[in-house]
């Protein structure tokens, strides 16, 4: 198998905080809590990038370091978690890590385990901006959940689905399950903590998101099963291949090329606008791999993806798939700049942090950050996953230059061509 050969950079290797998995994970996981331990800094970060959810009585919040902690050997959380337990009563309660405890060498196991309960588990996560990425912090709170999934007898073969998605998209993997005759066990996560699937030897574990490569080595590791070796269902291409990999561990040798043909044939509007459209990676949700393969196989050319971090083995299939692309580990953002220029790409995936300043340079960008939100997964998530790089396009194409219109730039834009400053009244 002929795989595409990757370039590693001196980047940084992450630029949005793993925190806000917490948006995702308090909503999937319906009788969590989630407990940060962190700065007014996080705080702020949290407040304004999920405060659309306060009316939704979220089930996350800070607890604050003031300055008189950093003096101590360790914060006492105790009334806190007493709290929570009074006014939200959940089964599980996740206590996650931040940038400054972890400098301050917050001995976060001890702190967990002295307010833990067999009834309610306090339970450690590390979500550091320091050591891990946007979505990884994904793949530390499901870590933690393994230890709580019954053990399965060898002879259970079935499935557990492993990576957060929406009910409606689960719903349809349980649905094309049972048409394809393969035993589901449940998902990891599962939509409630004394919910999760039991797991052994027998169990075929088939990864949903690519960025979940130490759920899945763990639970090889510890429980013997079988990971699902494919690509991400993000596509009528991935998703085809998906389920015709997951169902030969069961013995059914299914064809899916209709189906897959007829989910084409429905975006093919979509396709069409995208085929020889250049299409650039810039992102940080370690998404990039398979949304890349799927705008190859839609006739894009991708210019380049670049990811935080590729695992050889647990994205073998995606970068087989992506043969003849530029791919690049921890890539150089200067270099990044440089690139874009020459290449000039129709569309750039670019992080949060820098899709508004390139949209001011005149480029058409989106947020990557907004794929771990949506419904992309599966046969019922094609339509979303494609109009979310078309909708960019078309949405730009209708739009005015902004320098067309001396509106803009007449005495408030005295460094554009023409512009003027005028004092008169």
């Amino acid at each position: 198998m002929h795989k595409a050969s990757t370039i590693r950079e001196d980047g940084l290797y992450h630029s949005f905080c793993g925190l806000v998995s917490v948006g995702w994970l308090y909503q999937k996981i319906k009788d969590s809590f989630f407990l940060i331990l962190g700065t007014h800094t996080c705080a702020h970060l949290l407040q304004n990038t999920l405060g659309v959810m306060i009316f939704a009585r979220p089930r996350f919040a800070v607890s604050l370091l003031e300055e008189s902690d950093l003096s101590s050997s360790q914060p006492d959380i105790s009334a806190q978690i007493e709290e929570i337990k009074r006014e939200h009563h959940p089964s599980v309660i996740f206590l996650l890590s931040s940038c400054t405890p972890e400098v301050m060498k917050v001995e976060f196991e001890g702190l967990a385990a002295s307010v833990s309960t067999p009834e309610v588990p306090v339970l450690f996560v590390p979500a550091s901006g320091l050591d891990y990425t946007f979505s990884q912090s994904e793949d530390s709170v499901l870590q933690a959940l393994i230890p709580f999934c019954p053990p399965a007898p060898p002879e259970d073969k079935r499935v557990v689905f492993l990576g957060s998605v929406n009910d409606a998209i689960a719903d349809d993997f349980s649905l094309e399950a049972a048409r394809l005759g393969i035993p589901v066990a449940g998902f990891l996560p599962a939509s409630h903590f004394h919910e999760l699937p039991p797991i052994g030897p027998g169990t075929i574990v088939a990864p949903l998101q690519p960025y979940l490569h130490k759920t899945a080595t763990q639970l090889r590791n510890e429980r013997g099963c079988t990971i699902l070796s494919s690509l991400f269902p993000f596509g009528p291409d991935g998703t085809r291949r998906f389920w015709e990999d997951l169902a030969a561990h069961f013995d059914i040798k299914v064809d899916l090329s209709d189906r897959e043909a007829a989910a084409w044939e429905r975006i093919k509007r979509h396709t069409d606008l995208l085929r020889g459209k250049k299409i650039f990676f810039a992102s940080d949700t370690l998404m990039e791999l398979p949304l890349a393969r799927f705008l190859k196989a839609c006739g894009a050319e991708v210019v380049e993806c670049s990811t935080p971090y590729i695992n050889r083995r647990f994205h073998a299939a995606e970068l087989a798939a992506l043969e003849g692309v530029r791919l690049v580990e921890q890539a150089n953002f200067h270099r990044q700049l440089q690139t874009i220029a020459e290449t000039k790409p129709d569309l750039i995936i670019s992080n949060i942090i820098t899709t508004n300043p390139l949209v001011g340079q005149g480029t058409v960008a989106k947020w990557g950050t907004e794929y771990c939100f949506l419904p992309i997964h599966g046969w019922a998530g094609v339509n979303a996953l494609v109009t979310s790089f078309t909708r960019a396009l078309e949405r730009h194409a209708k739009l005015d230059p902004l320098g067309s219109d001396p509106i803009w730039l007449t005495g408030i834009m005295p460094g554009a061509p023409g512009g003027v400053i005028s004092l008169q009244s």
